[in-house]
């Protein structure tokens, strides 16, 4: 996992998560295919930080039955979350525009 990916893999998995509850395949594959094989994160790397933000407060996980012998954990942003995520989102759209400046655009 690139560093860029490291520090921004929370914000991609709570991006993942605004218009809906998911579960950690789905969340994977939202942050491949929004960023456009830009970022892409392993199950191996998810599953850690999806506890982590769990820990934190900012998600929460319910066990959803599949089928009779399968269950999934499905995450799902908390109202703390959110408040993360708008403050996040905040953050690197200044960001953006501090770098779209920079490179003169």
């Amino acid at each position: 996992m690139s560093d860029l990916l490291k520090t921004r893999a929370p914000f991609l998995t709570l991006l993942a998560l605004k218009n809906g509850a998911k579960h950690g395949y789905d969340i994977a594959s939202f942050i491949k295919e929004k960023g456009s094989g830009f970022f892409s994160v392993s199950f191996g790397s998810l599953y850690p930080i999806l506890h982590s933000l769990e820990k934190e407060g900012l998600i929460k996980g319910a066990w959803e039955s599949v089928s009779e012998s399968k269950n999934k954990k499905v995450y799902e942003l908390t109202a703390k979350g959110i408040k993360e995520l708008e403050e996040e989102t905040s953050h690197v759209r200044g960001l953006i525009k501090v770098f779209s400046e920079m490179l003169g655009g």
